[in-house]
């Protein structure tokens, strides 16, 4: 039955999966805060959903790999959505973002009983390629500030030429622990592949943090995280959550897009087949059933899962693992994590998505299929300038479209 539930690979060790879900779980906490707070929402709650989506979802996955939690752009969408109408930060707020999460989480479970993970399949390699560089970029584009020490008065993709014209604003300690993090991961990652690489520096740092006070330098540690285990809570429902259905189905296929397209990257790695249904339905149960305790609205995330792969995490006990991470945290080691120097939780995020870069496919395309190669190019730039959902529509209609006028053969399988 634990065999089935985990689709163990056939040369399995439990310590791959503590480890891999050990360091998921540090690197969760400051980003389930940060996105919190983008929410509209107290730092705890962000880690409530960080918490009880895991611990759901891993149970349940027919994914090895994708990690689940809050993630950038669900924030943005929560902030946008709510605070029209209630003020963030207040009990009204997430009473509201309760309501939002039974929503998002009522649609995925229909999406999956009524069996339209099957459409995903349909979506051709190049176009998912492409989506998925181009919300890497987006992440790393999130992690300027915290990397460099920069206030960036832009946002989005504005920050990179802002930064290479502003390099006397560095903040010098913060952006040399970063570049060292970041050689660091990669050098071992290199010739220590097996070495728990990402764990080390974050205690290390976090040692030497608390050793040298690293705040006396002007580097940024996570600091205080609260404490509590979350309560349950029915909320008030009135007539206008009635408008909140629109933005909660943007949220549940955005959510169900990206979350399904990173599980399909690594489908490949797992020794089954993905069952997207089943997705759609563990997904869908894990945000309905964690939204009466107040979590965060949660979705597959990119940079976690991958990172989650590239340190050794095999099946889904990473996921649960992590969950009992944060919990753990929540409960005792409040004071630990306050020493952990953000700019090296951004470098183990950045590290992470550079694997998100498919060069391999790309230079092959380069080679044998420049047409194909150009679909990657149009989704990638369309999700980055357009939005999430519509670069991946007008990448799939160029491809279909272009692949007509080219006289190329469409696949559907």
């Amino acid at each position: 039955m634990v065999k089935t539930i985990f689709n163990f690979p056939n040369k399995y060790s439990f310590l791959d999966d503590l480890l891999a879900g050990i360091t998921i779980g540090i690197v969760t906490i400051p980003q389930a805060m940060a996105f919190a707070i983008l929410a509209g929402i107290p730092p705890i709650y962000g880690l409530y959903g960080s918490f009880i989506p895991l611990l759901i979802y891993g149970f349940l996955s027919s994914s090895n790999y994708l990690n689940v939690g809050p993630v950038a752009i669900v924030s943005i969408f929560i902030f946008d959505i709510l605070s029209k109408n209630v003020q963030p930060f207040t009990t009204e707020y997430i009473n509201d973002l309760i309501i939002l999460g039974m929503m998002v989480g009522a649609f995925q479970i229909i999406f999956g009983v009524f069996k339209l993970g099957k459409f995903l399949r349909y979506i051709p390699i190049s176009i998912i390629s492409g989506f998925i560089q181009g919300a890497a970029i987006v992440i790393i584009t999130s992690q300027l500030t915290t990397a460099f020490g920069i206030e960036f008065p832009v946002e989005g993709l504005k920050k990179i030429p802002y930064l290479f014209t502003h390099l006397n604003e560095l903040k010098i300690n913060t952006t040399v622990l970063f570049l060292i993090s970041l050689i660091f991961l990669f050098l071992f990652a290199k010739f220590f592949p097996r070495f728990p690489t990402s764990i080390s520096l974050v205690l290390v740092t976090g040692i030497l943090s608390y050793l040298l006070d690293f705040e006396k330098y002007g580097l940024l540690l996570i600091g205080e995280v609260p404490r509590g285990l979350p309560e349950f809570i029915f909320p008030t429902v009135n007539i206008e959550a009635i408008g909140y259905l629109p933005g909660a189905f943007a949220i549940a296929v955005i959510a169900s897009i990206g979350s399904s397209i990173m599980a399909l990257k690594l489908e490949l790695k797992q020794s089954k087949k993905i069952n997207l249904n089943r997705e759609y339905i563990s997904l869908g149960l894990a945000k309905f059933l964690s939204a009466f305790f107040g979590s965060m609205v949660s979705a597959g995330s990119f940079n976690r899962t991958i990172l989650a792969y590239k340190i050794g995490g095999k099946t889904q006990i990473t996921s649960i693992v992590s969950s009992l991470i944060i919990l753990f945290t929540i409960l005792f080691l409040t004071q630990v994590v306050y020493y952990f120097p953000q700019s090296v939780i951004a470098s183990l995020i950045i590290y992470s998505v550079y694997f998100l870069f498919d060069f391999n496919l790309m230079f092959k395309l380069w080679r044998e299929d420049k047409i194909e190669l150009s679909y990657i190019f149009i989704t990638m730039l369309a999700t980055l300038f357009i939005g999430f959902i519509e670069g991946i529509l007008l990448g799939v209609f160029v491809k279909f479209f272009g692949d007509y006028i080219f006289k190329k053969k469409i696949n559907l399988s």
